[in-house]
C-alpha cells in the first residue's frame, strides 16, 4: 500500500488477496509435491533445510520483487518463499512422528500423539502471537507514522529492509536449529524394527 502504492489503499485493490491467494497454490500444487521428493531423495532434515534457504532467496528477491513500476514482479518471490511454507507442513508432522516413535522406545507406552501435536501446534499459534505483537514494534521502530497518507523515504526503507531481514534470520535460526537434528531415516527406520520387535513379544 504504502511503497508500491503511495498510501492509496483504493489503487492497491486486490493485491495482497491475489499475493495470499497464488502463494496457496502455489505451495499446496507446486512445493509440497517437490518437497516430499526431496525427503524421500535426500531425508527429511536435508528438505527442510534445502526448502528453508530456497525460502530465504524468496525473501531476499522482495527486494527487486516489491517495484512500484512494475506490481507484477510481486509475484517474482512466490515460488520461492512458498518452500517455506511448504517444507514446514509437510515435514514437521512427519518428523513429529518419528520422535513418537523415539519417545515410545524410551519411555515405553502409551504413545503422546495427542502431546507432541498438541505443542507443535502451541508453539504455531505462539509463533503466530509474536509476529501480531512485534509487527507494531518493528513498526515504531523504523518510524511508520499511521497517520500519514505518504511515509518518508527512509521509514520505507526501513520497512523494506526489516520485512526482508526478519524472516531471513528467523529462517537461519530455524536452519541452524535444524542442523542439530539427530534423528535421521536410518535412524528412525531402526526404532520402527525394534518397536515392531518389542510389540511382537507382548
Amino acid at each position: 500500500v504504502y511503497y508500491m502504492f503511495n498510501g492509496s489503499f483504493g489503487d492497491a485493490g486486490t493485491w495482497p488477496a491475489w499475493f495470499s491467494t497464488v502463494t496457496a497454490i502455489a505451495t499446496a500444487f507446486l512445493i509440497i509435491p517437490v518437497v516430499s521428493w526431496m525427503a524421500n531423495k535426500w531425508g527429511k532434515r536435508n528438505a527442510f533445510i534445502i526448502s528453508t534457504v530456497i525460502s530465504m532467496l524468496g525473501y531476499a528477491l522482495k527486494w527487486w520483487g516489491f517495484n512500484p513500476e512494475n506490481p507484477w514482479l510481486i509475484f517474482m518471490p512466490i515460488p520461492f518463499m512458498a518452500f517455506g511454507l511448504g517444507g514446514l507442513f509437510t515435514l514437521m508432522m512427519s518428523m513429529t512422528a518419528d520422535v513418537c516413535d523415539l519417545d515410545e522406545l524410551e519411555n515405553g507406552m502409551p504413545r503422546k500423539e495427542g502431546t507432541f501435536g498438541a505443542i507443535y501446534w502451541w508453539m504455531v499459534k505462539l509463533g503466530q502471537a509474536l509476529a501480531l505483537v512485534l509487527g507494531g514494534l518493528v513498526l515504531k521502530i523504523v518510524g511508520f507514522d499511521q497517520n500519514a497518507i505518504t511515509q518518508t523515504a527512509e521509514t520505507m526503507t526501513n520497512l523494506r529492509i526489516a520485512d526482508i531481514a526478519i524472516p531471513v534470520v528467523t529462517a537461519g535460526l530455524a536452519i541452524i536449529v535444524m542442523w542439530k537434528y539427530s534423528l535421521n531415516e536410518d535412524r528412525a527406520r531402526e526404532i520402527k524394527v525394534e518397536l515392531v520387535k518389542r510389540r511382537g513379544e507382548l
